[in-house]
This record gives structure tokens, sequence and C-alpha cells, in this order.
């Protein structure tokens, strides 16, 4: 260890190793009183778990009994262990323990993990990941990303604020060990490191080699043909029936060849001449016309001689509705519809999804029937789903706003949410980028694609499946905090993905960043006729700490007073009571536009209280419309609530139907940069 310490300018605390007790007893001397005695074996990671270590020792007589302590009990409880010694440390006293360490994620390869360190890692679980290499800017986020990052950096009962520049260092240091030892080493601990002041000292490291060369799965995201699964001016249908209406192949029949679709429609299926009225063909080899997209809705193991025929036929683009594929055991089957694709060039979204629907051209492969499921006007909002019941229930929510393009891609056989990221990043029609994940497989390709398109627009992302499960087996405190959701979250803070916690903040977060402006900062100033859910609102706030509430100028408190009932409440918020007319709600959101202090403004609606009339859209459509600052309604009612709320929304608003959603809109407006 000594040698990787001076490699990378790294500082350890002084030590020895000791291989019997007069050697622990002379070392302890020249390390210097106090000294702590840890259990020096390849064979044990968790070495107080075994009574592997004794800290807080001043004497030799001290040192002595605790050497005897330390052996006897290790041979008893782990008898098989090779024992190499008993390291002599010197004993800090006062610091904080954090917990540096580094581990080979299945998903995204080499990670670097910051917490806080010592035996109560796993207890508090303060800790955040980003994937290697990682810049001084990653470094810095992951110190604020901390719980506990203002004790660490102003310091705390008598342990003096620590440096930050010192412990970016530190990091950085600690990273490029990483990378380097990444080939060989699935996982290393450095725990605790010791830091005050401008100083640290590491005081233990350990890790777990690696069986095989480990390998950074690199992956460039892959547009080529992608437009023509939305852009196609003719789509082959395989798996619609002549003799039953009721299979899925005929729903998307109906889809693509009686409603808004313009271009050609041609089913495919050898039993019959003629289906839904629709002159049929017994292969796609014998349409006549060029076909620029084919909708598979038959068992997957008919696909790959399909596949086969749209390269005889130059067709570049398959949508495979039908499922059995890797969720029910077949993986080999996928891995040979997938093979036989990339021998041909052919992209292929699915299986086991509902496809893909187009707001503009009304390209639309889904099998669920009109007079179930609405279709949105065409809009900004682009979104992609693994979950097809999940994205088509946003598609609904977001009617009103309108989509550009949406995609459930189901098994990924080869369109994933890199490629898909990447794509919609550059498609002029679509402002914000919606997605809701379940698991990754190509985590850097995810990596590069949202970095890279998060700059450009906002990318909302929700996350679910967030156990633990998965990164039960590693054995270093690295790899059992590591799991899917703690490395994802780092991922997402990395790349400037806006991450949400619930379905609902992904409808509300991806509605008001197509709707509204974005914000200059993260004051907001909520304006009510009933103040009760504005209390809600604000444990919500204060319990995120991602807003602040604003602060009213003197001035705008003096215009309230002038324009307002003297029973008003002019603070933060600002109560304009039960009596509360359009006109009380122009005149304080015009003061609240004007005030410099206030970035976001959070109106919220008591519809049932009969002075604001049903105008009160027309007048916040105005309000928005003359707004360089986001404005945000929130109202809780029957019927009558959620007609005005529509109409309000037509007007370019949003307006969300619980606190939750209110104050998560809030937040990714004072988060979104773009």
């Amino acid at each position: 260890m000594e040698n990787l310490y001076q490699k990378y300018n790294l500082i350890p605390v002084k030590s020895k190793l000791a291989k019997n007790e007069n050697e622990a007893i002379k070392f302890a001397s020249l390390v210097g009183f106090p000294v702590a005695l840890k259990i020096e074996s390849p064979d044990i990671l968790h070495k107080t778990d075994i009574g592997g270590v004794e800290l807080n020792l001043y004497s030799e007589r001290e040192v002595e009994k605790a050497y005897y302590k330390i052996i006897s009990s290790v041979k008893s409880k782990k008898s098989n262990a090779n024992i190499k010694g008993v390291l002599i440390q010197e004993m800090l006293l006062g610091g904080f323990e954090l917990i540096l360490g580094y581990n080979n994620d299945p998903v995204f390869g080499p990670t670097i993990m910051l917490g806080m360190g010592g035996i109560f890692t796993e207890v508090f679980k303060d800790i955040v990941f980003r994937a290697l290499p990682i810049a001084r800017e990653d470094a810095k986020q992951m110190i604020r990303e901390l719980k506990y990052s203002n004790l660490i950096l102003d310091g705390y009962r008598g342990i003096p604020p620590v440096s930050q520049d010192m412990l970016i260092e530190v990091i950085i240091k600690v990273s490029q060990m990483a990378m380097d030892l990444f080939p060989n080493m699935d996982s290393f601990d450095i725990n605790p490191i010791i830091v005050w002041g401008d100083q640290y000292r590491i005081v233990d490291f350990k890790y777990v080699p690696s069986n095989k060369v480990n390998k950074i799965r690199n992956g460039d995201a892959n547009t080529k043909n992608l437009d023509h699964f939305f852009n196609a001016k003719s789509v082959a249908v395989i798996g619609a029936s002549g003799s039953s209406r009721e299979k899925l192949g005929n729903y998307i029949l109906d889809s693509l060849a009686f409603h808004d679709y313009k271009g050609k429609v041609y089913p495919v299926n050898p039993k019959y001449e003629n289906i839904m009225g629709i002159k049929a063909y017994s292969s796609i080899l014998d349409i006549p016309d060029k076909v620029e997209l084919v909708v598979i809705s038959i068992p997957l193991s008919g696909v790959p001689d399909i596949l086969e025929q749209c390269s005889k036929k130059d067709i570049h683009n398959v949508v495979i509705i039908s499922g059995g594929g890797k969720e029910t055991g077949e993986r080999e089957l996928e891995e040979k519809i997938r093979n036989t694709a990339k021998k041909f060039e052919i992209r292929i979204i699915g299986c086991n999804c509902v496809g893909v629907f187009d707001g503009f051209s009304r390209l639309d492969t889904f099998f669920q029937t009109h007079d179930r499921m609405s279709r949105p006007k065409g809009g900004s909002i682009s979104i992609i789903s693994q979950s097809g019941t999940v994205g088509l229930a946003f598609l609904e929510l977001v009617n009103m706003v309108g989509v550009s393009k949406f995609i459930s891609y189901g098994n990924r056989i080869d369109v994933d949410e890199g490629d898909l990221i990447e794509y919609l990043g550059n498609d002029s029609k679509t402002k914000v980028i919606a997605a809701y994940i379940e698991g990754l497989d190509n985590g850097r390709k995810f990596f590069d694609s949202a970095k890279k398109i998060s700059s450009k627009k906002p990318v909302v992302v929700y996350k679910a499946g967030r156990t633990l499960q998965a990164s039960r087996a590693s054995v270093s405190h690295t790899g059992f905090l590591s799991g899917t959701y703690n490395i994802i979250k780092g991922v997402f803070n990395q790349t400037g993905i806006i991450s949400v916690d619930s379905f609902d903040g992904l409808v509300a977060a991806t509605k008001t960043l197509s709707m509204q402006p974005k914000a200059n900062g993260d004051r907001i100033l909520s304006i009510t006729n009933g103040a009760g859910t504005i209390i809600q609102a604000i444990d919500r706030i204060d319990k995120n700490a991602k807003l602040k509430l604003a602060k009213l100028s003197s001035l705008s408190k003096e215009k309230l007073k002038e324009q307002l009932s003297s029973y008003v409440v002019i603070k933060n918020p600002v109560d304009l009571t039960g009596s509360a007319t359009d006109k009380d709600y122009e005149s304080a959101i015009n003061v609240a536009l004007e005030d410099q202090d206030v970035d976001i403004i959070m109106v919220w609606f008591v519809f049932q209280d009969s002075p604001v009339s049903k105008k009160i859209y027309s007048t916040m459509g105005k309000l928005s419309r003359n707004s360089k600052k986001p404005i945000i309604c929130g109202a809780i009612g029957g019927d009558y609530t959620y007609y005005i709320g529509d109409l309000i929304e037509k007007e370019g608003i949003p307006v969300f139907y619980s606190v939750e959603e209110w104050v998560t809109a809030a937040e990714v407006l004072s988060i979104a940069k773009l």
C-alpha cells in the first residue's frame, strides 16, 4: 500500500505491521501514543465485526492486552483467516470520518463514492456516486450533495471546517487511482479517511480484486434510420386477421388506417385477400409499393423470417409489439432477432411494447382503440417509456399540452434509451424529453447521451425500481451501497438530468417545462384565497430544501397595501382571503412579476369561493403571456375546479390538483437550466 499511496501522493496515518506482541509494543512507541490496533488479513474486510479493532490505547500494557485480545477473537471467529499480523496505527483525535470508495458497477462501469464513513457508513447511508472519470466540478457537487456537507465545511463542536479545495483534490486523486486499478480490481474502500482543516489521513484501505480483466462498455448512440419510425409514408401491418377483429394486429390496423394517419397501410396475412376492407398481401415482398415501416404482432418465433423479407425489400424500420421475449425466458430468441436485424441494418423498437406515436404525422401503432384512449395533439413534449402501460397513461395526461413523439421501447432489442434521448435531443419539434425507466442495460451509452442532450434541452426522468437487492452480493461497503438507484441518482446529477420521485412528478415537471419560461432562481411567492394548502406546501418545501420563500421588497408591500383590502395578509404567502376577486389576483400577480426578489409565482385557487369568477382563466392567460417569469397554479376540488383548471391550461399555464405536484413543478423550474 505504501507504494500506492506514494504514487498518487496520498497521506496515510503512521502505521507499522507487528508480527508479535513485542513488535506491537515497540511499534506503538515509534508511532506515538495513543494508537489503534487492527487485524491485517486479506480474508477479513469488516474487522470490527469479529473483534479485530482496538482503539484509544495509551500505554504499552494496553497495547499488549489489545494484541492478544484481537488475535484470540479473530482466531475464534474466523479460524481459517490468513493473518498477516496486527497493524499499529497512530490514533487521530478529532476530525470527520469519511469514506471514499470505488466500485465496478455492472451497468455504468467504474464509479466513485463519497460518504460519511467509519463504522456507521451503512447506518447513515449519506453517500453520493459519480461515474468515472470525473472533473473537479463533479467532485465539488459530490461534497455539496452530502446531507452533512454543511457540518463538514463549516466545522462542528471543535472540529475545524474542512477545506473544500483540499477535499476536492483528494477525491480527484482517489478517482484517478480507481481508474488505473479498474482493470484488475472490482472495488475498494478507503474507510475511514479522517479530514480536518486542510489536513487528512487515510486510516484503512481494503479491496476486492477481479477474477477477470475489467473493461468499460462503451457504445455511441445510434440514431441512424430512426426518422422512419415517426415519418414513414407507408406501413405494413403483420398480425391482422380477416376472421377476427379482436386480434392485436386488427386494432393496430384500425389505428393506422381509419384515423388521422395519412400514409399508406398494407395488412399482411397469407390467409386473406382482404382485411377490414383493405387489400391484404401474402408477404411483404408481394406489396408492389415501397414500404418504410413494418409493425409486427405475431409470435416472436416468426420475426427472423420477416426480417429476411424486410432486407430484400430495403426496409430498415420494424416495430415489434409482440411479447414473449426475455420476460418469459426467451433470451436466445431475442438474441437471434437482434443479430438478424444487425446483419441487415434494420432498426427495431420493441419487442413487448405498444410502439410509437407522432403528434404531427399522426403515425400510430397502438392497439388501444380511439374510443378508449385519446391521442394528443401535436406539441413540444416527447416521451420514452420502458412500460407501455405507464407511457400511455402519461400520454393521456398531457393531452392538452401536446406531444411531438412517443416511444414505448419495451425489451429494447435494438433501440434503447441512449439512442432515443440523442435522437429527440436533435428533434426541433421536441422542447422537453420525459422518460420512464425501470432499468438500464448500456449505462455508458445512456450517460454519454444524457450528458450531451441535457445541455441542450430538459430531460426529466422517473426511475422506478429503487431497491438495493441487486447489490447484496457485493462484500465491500461500496458494492453493498452502490445499488442500482444510488448509482443512477448520481449519474442523473452528473449529467444534468432532472430526476423526479413519482409518476405524478414526471407529468407535473414535463408539463411545466413545456408550458412556462425558465426561472432565474429558486425564490417562490405564493398567492392564494385559502391558506390551508399553503401550509402543506411550506412543509414540503422545507423538507426538500430546493426552494426558498421570497421576501417581498418594501416597494412591493406598499403597492399591495394600496391595491388590496386592508384585511389581506401581505406576507409570503399573500393571503387574499376567501373574498378575493379576479382583480385581487391580477393585482397581486402583477406586483410579483415586477419584484426582482421573486423568481417563481405559485398561485393557489379555491375555486369553490364564489368571488373568483369563471373568467379568471382569461385574466391568468393575459398575465402569463406578458410574463417572463413562470406562473404555476394549483387547486383541489370537484368537477367545477377541473373545468376552470382546464380553461386555464388552455391559456398556457399548468394547473395541478395536489400540493405535491404543485411544489414539484416549482422545484423543477428552479433546477432546470434551459
